[in-house]
């Protein structure tokens, strides 16, 4: 990922069929994806990244998968990237056909097409919140 990675995220799912594919959870209430790995959960202090790792499948994780998921990360919240809340804010505003709550503009959704998965990358501009919810999903 040498070029910044900003300029390959999406507004458009190009792989639809990840969301359509749902088994019943493990809270019993609730439909996931078969294809989801999991989710890093990030937020911005105003100084740094802060992330936490949801797994969802952990049997799909493969050394490949994570060490992907993990560069995808790192190139999110690189310094030529979303470095901070404000870069973060400024890219999404330019952005507006990936808002998803036309009411108050503050959540957006960005699609990754990953070499070893696919990525679902929902933006909030929000200040203390989280700021960044990384979705994986394996491509088959």
């Amino acid at each position: 990922m040498k070029d910044n990675i900003l300029g390959r995220l999406k507004t458009k799912c190009h792989f639809p069929e990840v969301f359509e594919d749902l088994e019943r959870g493990e809270d019993g209430f609730s439909d996931v994806p078969r294809r989801k790995i999991g989710h890093l959960r990030a937020d911005y202090d105003g100084r740094r990244w802060w992330n936490t790792a949801w797994p969802c499948h952990p049997a799909l994780a493969t050394a490949e998968i994570k060490a992907e998921i993990d560069q995808v990360y790192e190139a999110l919240t690189a310094a030529d990237a979303l470095k901070d809340l404000i870069t973060l804010t400024q890219f999404c505003e330019v952005h507006p056909e990936a808002c998803v709550d036309w009411q108050f503009r503050q959540e957006y959704n960005f699609f990754l097409e990953g070499e070893t998965c696919d990525f679902w990358i929902r933006l909030i501009t929000r200040k203390r919140d989280y700021n960044m919810y990384l979705n994986a999903f394996t491509k088959s």
